[in-house]
């Protein structure tokens, strides 16, 4: 991973998720950060001391401002640009405290085709040492999916504990695993729920992890999203909440 994306509405109210980005960026050895703010507001004072944080760390950023149609403009910056990981904001937004993810952050997940990172509210990187892994099925069928997760693993050494969750939805070949998965694997847990996230709160405990990953799937993680009569691209923290940094990988749409 040698370039990010990070869309934000406000770099006064997104600063955080922006210093993350940086900070992480650094710990796997990224290049380039490219920022792009969905408003024309002047927030320069903010933009300068972002763009010193980047120096002092090593990395280049680009910022730049847009207004138009939002997640056409992202997919086709990825593409252009190469990116190989959006870095988006879990932060709640202030009109609605029950939202895990706002519109703009559901969107990324939901219509594009990227590895999406999303940050919690106000929160500093620190260094990952041990990553939980959820999923309903072992069956990888995306090309590189885990190619995210494996530079974690091996820029910041790492280990990934899996956490398979049975759910009432499951079916016999999801015990199959893809190969670059399983090689990832340190810890293999196996439970049943309802959902995703009940397995996970069920875990999470116990394993104590640094960073939470999923894959993006019509029949696991943010089901909701997938819904062809659901137009709200927004989740609940009812449908799933973590405390922690999310990752959410490419995967079977």
């Amino acid at each position: 991973m040698k370039t990010f994306l990070v869309p934000i509405s406000s770099l006064k109210e997104k600063k955080a998720t922006l210093i993350y980005a940086i900070d992480f960026a650094k710990a796997v050895g990224a290049e380039m950060i490219y920022g792009i703010q969905l408003t024309e507001i002047d927030e320069k004072d903010h933009l300068e001391k972002i763009i010193e944080h980047a120096k002092s760390q090593g990395i280049d950023i680009n910022f730049r401002f847009y207004e138009g149609e939002t997640i056409e403009y992202i997919k086709e910056f990825c593409e252009d640009f190469k990116v190989d990981l959006v870095v988006a904001s879990a932060r709640t937004p202030k009109t609605n405290e029950k939202l895990y993810l706002d519109d703009l952050s559901g969107s990324i997940v939901r219509k594009t085709d990227m590895p999406v990172l999303l940050i919690p509210e106000d929160y500093k990187f620190e260094t990952i040492a041990t990553v939980l892994t959820a999923i309903k099925s072992g069956i990888v069928k995306t090309e590189e999916a885990t190619k995210p997760i494996e530079t974690i693993l091996l820029k910041l050494k790492a280990q990934m504990t899996l956490l398979q969750v049975k759910t009432p939805e499951y079916l016999p070949e999801d015990l199959m695993f893809d190969k670059d998965l399983a090689a990832l694997t340190s810890k293999y847990y196996s439970t049943e729920n309802a959902t995703l996230f009940q397995g996970v709160l069920e875990y999470i405990h116990v394993i104590e992890p640094d960073l939470i990953c999923v894959f993006r799937r019509k029949r696991g993680f943010f089901q909701k999203l997938w819904s062809e009569t659901v137009n709200d691209n927004s989740v609940r923290k009812s449908d799933f909440e973590s405390r922690k940094p999310l990752l959410v990988l490419k995967g079977e749409q």
